[in-house]
């Protein structure tokens, strides 16, 4: 049975180190941008946590008690490990870190990011732990879940199960994110029972967090700020991959575009009806905005997903940067 076991946020300090240097180095405050990416040697990743991460946001602050156990951390000589000048920036912070990403139960193609975070460089790298976490590892669970049914070619239900209880902790985590990949009535029951299960050793458990724009960043490519999936009816065409300018540039009126394909790495026409912004609003100035539906209803997202990218042959799905 799963155990009630409140998560550390403090066990893994190399966040807080990073942002102690950017707080050092007078980088703190500049204007940056991630994209927190899942790579993973399946066709597709299911975007999943970004309901676990606003709840986080809510609940968590650097408290007095925060600050004081930061405070009693000491090297084996007995120096404080955090300056004191950080820790009252610490101490002051408000949250100002926009973050869009997918809906959960969202199909992602390989590369498209599972967030894309923009603000001050510090309060980001405060979030990486979060991210990792709540974001990162629920994606992972859901994906090998729904690559299991998209194996099958299962993704209809006469009668979606009960949702799993809620909890915030990891084994919470994994149920969740398992019930929303499409996990069997069964198979979520079992994991109920034994929830720690060790990680598929196939799977690549390195969570890559990039720097898109930022201090740490010389000469910045491209800046991946949005996707739009153009559809024929109801049938996905392609992803066409924007910048900010490319975006202000993109008429909504119009019905095709040209992309650089990555699969072919030839250029593309794409002819639509109509389209969908993949990343939506999550954090506005640190703040959740996104509704959060009910789990049965992401875990039939999940399923209609697979359903419609299935119809198609997914390897051969076009996805890449907008070009005129």
């Amino acid at each position: 049975m799963i155990s009630d076991n409140t998560f550390d946020w403090l066990a893994d300090l190399s966040p807080a180190f990073a942002a102690m240097q950017a707080w050092r180095d007078g980088s703190y405050n500049e204007d940056s941008v991630f994209h927190l990416v899942y790579h993973t040697d399946r066709p597709f990743a299911i975007s999943c946590g970004v309901g676990l991460l606003a709840e986080h946001l809510r609940r968590f602050r650097f408290t007095p008690d925060v600050i004081q156990r930061l405070s009693r951390r000491c090297d084996e000589h007995g120096r404080a490990l955090f300056d004191e000048s950080f820790l009252n920036y610490l101490q002051r912070l408000r949250l100002r870190v926009h973050l869009l990403a997918p809906p959960e139960g969202m199909l992602l193609l390989p590369d498209e990011p599972l967030a894309i975070i923009r603000g001050p460089y510090a309060q980001i790298l405060l979030m990486e732990s979060a991210l990792r976490w709540l974001m990162w590892r629920s994606s992972q669970w859901a994906t090998r879940v729904a690559a299991e049914r998209w194996k099958r070619g299962d993704w209809t239900e006469e009668d979606t199960p009960l949702a799993p209880p809620g909890g915030f902790y990891p084994d919470a985590w994994k149920i969740r994110a398992e019930y929303i990949g499409g996990a069997m009535a069964d198979d979520i029951l079992a994991t109920i029972r034994e929830p720690s299960r060790p990680p598929d050793p196939t799977e690549g458990l390195i969570c890559k967090w990039r720097i898109a724009h930022g201090p740490l960043q010389d000469t910045p490519e491209p800046v991946l700020t949005q996707i739009r999936r153009v559809y024929k009816g109801n049938h996905a065409l392609g992803d066409i991959w924007l910048t900010d300018k490319m975006e202000e540039q993109a008429s909504v009126s119009r019905t095709s575009a040209h992309i650089h394909d990555l699969r072919t790495q030839r250029d593309k026409t794409l002819k639509f009806t109509r389209f969908q912004n993949v990343y939506q609003p999550a954090l506005a100035k640190g703040v959740p905005v996104m509704p959060l539906p009910r789990l049965a209803y992401l875990r039939q997202r999940t399923l209609k997903q697979l359903e419609a990218f299935h119809l198609g042959k997914l390897e051969e799905y076009p996805h890449g940067y907008r070009v005129n």
